[in-house]
């Protein structure tokens, strides 16, 4: 009994020593080891290492960035465990040979895990030469924490001169202070560029290399400052200070009000959904498109949400239809309903629709490459680009500053750099202004009936409903789902990006975004100015409701269903088709019952805790097939099923592409050869040839 007693007590006291020293280095503990495991082992960190993997500059700063990282857990750690403070913390009077332990080899190995584990991770990826680099990197930072001393004849003011507790010591030499002093500076310089000018910024900084900086910047600042300093002085530990500020001040620093462009107050467009489907088909009239008797194709498409990957399949599957049809193919195209990054797909390809009207398009830097394929080539250049690094740095450094602020800072509002990089990307490939002019502005002068209606799917926070970002009104034939333009609600300004970005508001990357309605007293009234405005409610990305933007198409086809039969009724053979683009990898496309031989348990560690959450993320994918399969069920009832009446675009082969806003180009290449021509590949077992064979042209040679 007495030895079991002996053994519990030795325990207890390890687990104590071992809780102070975490308490003490809290956040060179903490950010190192979250954020190398993170890096080596969740999707986007995998495919941020990637990104830094590319010709360039990339992976040298990325090298700089975990060495400032490396060295400032080792630092950070080493000063923190070896001060002495007057004051009757366990740690500083702890002189087990356990506790000398970790005071020598803890800073020591907080210095080399993030090389070690970049290291491996790297070979992982099969790339070996970066994988040596961070092992040399590695060891080099190993050597010089444990033979820096003999090579640098460091000084200390030391308790026992030579002793085991040799790295102890009572106050910081000169030097050290100016160190830290200097590398706190720096993080804010970087952080009034970013906030300056972020796109340029991340454009030479990216997102990986940022987040190794940010480590050391918080591993710094928290450690040394809240911890260290505050410690010398007298005083406790004031390491938890951030969580209580972030607590507190979020009642009042919500500084991601959706942004709105000032000064333009011009009427929006709107059009009722009856009135705008006869102006279309008359439209078609006119051009000799629709004639009474001869079939004609009306489609409608769907884009699955998924980040930029979503964006990228989405924008390539419109843009090939597009150019092998000659430019017919939008012709024919109704409207198009998109989530997160589908909706930034749907609306990059109206947006090149409009410049192909006016005559923009052919001027676009884009389309200069292959003017045969300028669909195609405007998208390439759009799409594959960073909208993670200036989000990222914004999220990082002048957003993560305002969260411990009390009051709201819009131009921190990392959401304005999203809408930045969307603007900017646009521009650079095309050379007009569409993305950061008023979303209603697509459907403006002679070409409004060429370019396709957009319904950009959010979701609002409180209740869960949808809310539509339309040129179309939505009223109640679009069951509880709110109108984004409706006259009670502040939103008629925003621009084309924000609309965007309001459906593709990527959990936590993203902030949710903050609308306004104007009152009158305590009542909503049409804004107009002069009028009071209040929060309305939050927006988030509109996958949190449904993924494949499906659910939207299906209301807008059942109300138009009686146009449709009214032109039937006058001779007129309209064919409504669905679209479906779907970017999941390894999706099959729905086909009803489900096969139970397909199904694995979920994960049963922690199952008492995961479990909720864990269905509740699993729905929205359910959902989104739910809507998929209704919606063909439902065409074969509104048009006989031959085949032709619902088309599937999907990534039918598997492929290793994480939801995200940045991907590496050999990602991007990965899905650009899904379309190649090779037999057997995927493009062989998408509907490209029927989508032409309906337009009445053959199919272009791919």
């Amino acid at each position: 009994m007495h030895g079991i007693m002996y053994i519990l007590r030795q325990v207890g006291a390890r687990v104590k020593e071992t809780g102070a020293v975490y308490w003490r280095c809290f956040y060179s503990v903490t950010l190192t080891i979250a954020g190398a495991v993170g890096l080596a082992s969740v999707p986007q960190g995998l495919e941020c290492l990637r990104l830094v993997s590319q010709p360039g500059w990339n992976f040298p700063l990325f090298l700089v960035s975990v060495a400032a990282w490396s060295l400032a857990a080792w630092y950070s750690a080493r000063l923190t465990l070896g001060r002495v403070f007057d004051g009757h913390s366990l740690l500083d009077h702890a002189h087990s040979p356990y506790v000398r332990s970790l005071r020598t080899w803890l800073p020591r190995c907080l210095g080399v895990v993030p090389s070690a584990l970049l290291t491996l991770t790297f070979y992982r990826l099969r790339e070996p030469v970066l994988a040596l680099a961070c092992a040399g990197a590695g060891a080099t930072i190993g050597v010089f924490v444990v033979k820096r001393r003999a090579w640098f004849a460091t000084r200390f003011q030391m308790r026992q001169n030579g002793s085991e507790e040799s790295m102890r010591f009572a106050a910081l030499q000169r030097r050290t202070v100016i160190t830290v002093a200097g590398a706190i500076a720096l993080s804010f310089a970087l952080l009034f560029a970013l906030w300056w000018r972020p796109v340029e910024v991340a454009a030479v900084i990216t997102a990986p290399v940022l987040l190794c900086f940010a480590f050391a910047s918080w591993i710094l600042f928290g450690d040394l400052v809240l911890t260290y300093f505050f410690k010398q002085a007298g005083l406790p530990s004031m390491a938890a200070a951030p969580l209580l500020l972030f607590l507190v001040f979020s009642l009042t620093n919500d500084n991601h009000a959706v942004a709105l462009i000032a000064g333009d107050s011009s009427p929006m467009i709107r059009r009722d959904i009856d009135r705008h489907l006869d102006a279309w088909l008359d439209a078609r009239v006119a051009s000799g498109d629709l004639r009474r008797g001869a079939p004609f194709p009306l489609y409608l498409a769907a884009a699955e949400g998924g980040g930029i990957r979503a964006a990228y399949w989405t924008g390539i599957v419109l843009a090939k239809l597009q150019d092998d049809s000659g430019n017919r193919f939008a012709r024919h195209l109704f409207a198009m309903s998109g989530v997160s990054g589908g909706s930034l797909a749907v609306s990059s390809f109206a947006a090149l629709v409009a410049d192909g009207q006016d005559g923009a398009l052919a001027r676009a830097p884009c389309a200069r490459a292959n003017p045969a394929r300028p669909y195609q080539q405007c998208i390439r250049s759009l799409l594959r680009r960073d909208f993670l690094s200036p989000t990222l740095g914004y999220l990082l450094y002048p957003d993560m500053l305002q969260r411990f602020l009390p009051y709201p800072i819009a131009s921190a509002d990392r959401a304005r750099a999203m809408e930045m990089a969307l603007d900017d990307g646009w521009r650079q490939a095309t050379g007009s202004e569409r993305f950061a002019q008023r979303f209603d502005h697509l459907w403006q002068g002679a070409g409004a009936y060429q370019v396709p209606s957009l319904l950009l799917n959010a979701t609002l926070v409180a209740g869960g409903n949808r809310v539509i970002a339309s040129d179309l009104v939505i009223d109640g034939r679009f069951p509880d789902a709110y109108d984004a333009f409706d006259p009670l609600l502040d939103l008629r300004r925003m621009s084309l990006a924000t609309a965007i970005h309001n459906s593709a508001r990527f959990s936590y990357v993203s902030p949710a975004g903050t609308v306004y309605a104007c009152r009158r007293g305590a009542v909503l009234a049409p804004c107009a100015p002069g009028l009071e405005r209040a929060p309305w409610g939050r927006l988030i990305d509109g996958g949190y409701f449904e993924n494949s933007g499906m659910e939207s198409l299906r209301d807008l086809l059942f109300a138009l269903r009686p146009g449709l039969a009214r032109w039937a009724a006058a001779g007129y053979r309209i064919v409504p088709s669905v679209i479906m683009i779907s970017n999941s990898p390894g999706a099959l496309a729905p086909s009803g019952k489900q096969d139970p031989g397909g199904v694995r348990l979920d994960m049963t560690f922690l199952s008492e805790l995961l479990a909720p959450p864990m269905g509740l993320f699993y729905t929205r994918a359910a959902r989104a097939t739910f809507a998929v399969t209704a919606e063909r069920r439902d065409m074969a009832v509104t048009v006989p099923d031959d085949g032709g009446r619902f088309l599937w675009f999907g990534v039918t082969t598997r492929n290793d592409t994480p939801l995200g806003w940045a991907l590496a180009d050999v990602t991007f290449n990965g899905m650009d050869q899904l379309l190649a021509p090779e037999p057997g590949a995927q493009l062989a077992r998408l509907p490209f040839d029927a989508v032409s064979a309906s337009l009445g042209a053959p199919a272009q040679k791919r």
